[in-house]
């Protein structure tokens, strides 16, 4: 999957860079984007699915278009292409993106690690609940809790060693 920079197309996954995160919703029409947020906006209440104008979803940022059709794995998005390619995924319609995001429309079931607008947006398109913003957070963490771990056991390996030289 690569960034396009092109007008979406009925049944696109596209996104809008926020700074911190990534936006994600399924393109329907200027007027219908559907995506699994609040509604006055990303993190402003209860997130649930829900149709919103396309300039509404925006919020005034500039959207990129999530392109599954490209077999290069490059880009911002690679992660989740390398992930899907290790599991059955099936690259869904466009009509029949629209109809996996409108089956679930009212949903409630928010969760930021396991199911977000990203994981919503990526399933529509490949039946894969994926979020390359999560398993980049979850490197980061578990990189970092290496780095602890390994200083632990150079610090103690250190103290046993001053303590036999004692």
């Amino acid at each position: 999957m690569q960034i396009a920079r092109r007008l979406p197309k009925y049944g696109d996954v596209i996104g809008v860079d926020r700074g911190l995160y990534q936006h994600y919703g399924i393109y329907v029409s200027p007027d219908c984007v559907i995506e699994y947020a609040t509604p006055k906006g990303d993190f402003n209440g209860e997130p649930r699915v829900q149709e919103v104008s396309l300039r509404k979803f925006l919020n005034g940022d500039k959207y990129f278009v999530c392109d599954f059709s490209r077999t290069e794995d490059s880009g911002a998005l690679s992660q989740i292409q390398r992930a899907i390619k290790g599991e059955r995924y099936h690259l869904y319609s466009p009509a029949e993106t629209v109809r996996r995001a409108r089956k679930r429309l009212g949903e409630s079931k928010y969760d930021l690690a396991l199911n977000n607008c990203e994981h919503f947006a990526i399933w529509c398109k490949t039946g894969v609940s994926e979020s390359s913003q999560v398993n980049r957070v979850l490197g980061v963490v578990g990189a970092l809790g290496g780095l602890v771990l390994l200083s632990a056991a150079l610090i103690g390996m250190d103290d046993r060693s001053s303590n036999r030289r004692s």
